[in-house]
């Protein structure tokens, strides 16, 4: 009977190991980065709500539309303070029952629907490609990338959108 040399296997075992823990790390890092983007997911969800509460209730037939919309893009931006998004647009208006836009918030009578809708980019925590050269003005997106970004507008960003829509209550 012949015995392997363990010396001959040393090497192979640190090159499976550092494989797999390349791997378990990807793995861990795109868990965070998923939670994460859930995470922020639901705090722009609870914002619409938020928004869109406050817009059913207030009194718009003799309050200056601008100052109501302030109002209601303040409450909204201080649920979303903290959060790295960017590209934020707040947009509120008046919705039939499947939520299409039909026209200003402001002039929505009692009982019709008032939409609150937050679109946002939320930039990837962890890289999601390579470099591939020096960003400048005319090709700012220099990475390859191993995971598909949403945002047209911002490089390494998952573009977000949430809405709530409730019946106005105040006029």
């Amino acid at each position: 009977m012949t015995r392997n040399n363990p010396r001959r296997r040393r090497g192979g075992v640190i090159v499976e190991m550092a494989f797999i823990t390349c791997i378990c790390v990807a793995f861990m890092f795109a868990i965070f980065e998923y939670g994460r983007v859930v995470m922020v997911q639901q705090i722009m969800e609870n914002a619409a709500r938020a928004g869109a509460r406050a817009a059913v209730v207030m009194p718009t037939s003799y309050m200056n539309p601008a100052t109501a919309t302030s109002q209601v893009d303040a409450i909204v931006n201080d649920q979303l303070s903290g959060l790295p998004l960017v590209n934020v647009q707040i947009t509120i208006y008046q919705a039939d029952s499947n939520g299409n836009n039909i026209g200003p918030w402001t002039q929505a009578p009692f009982g019709q629907n008032i939409v609150v809708k937050i679109d946002a980019d939320c930039p990837n925590l962890f890289p999601t490609g390579l470099p591939t050269g020096i960003p400048t003005a005319d090709n700012p997106n220099v990475m390859v990338n191993f995971l598909p970004n949403s945002s047209t507008a911002t490089p390494n960003a998952i573009h977000l959108t949430s809405s709530a829509m409730m019946r106005g209550e105040a006029n």
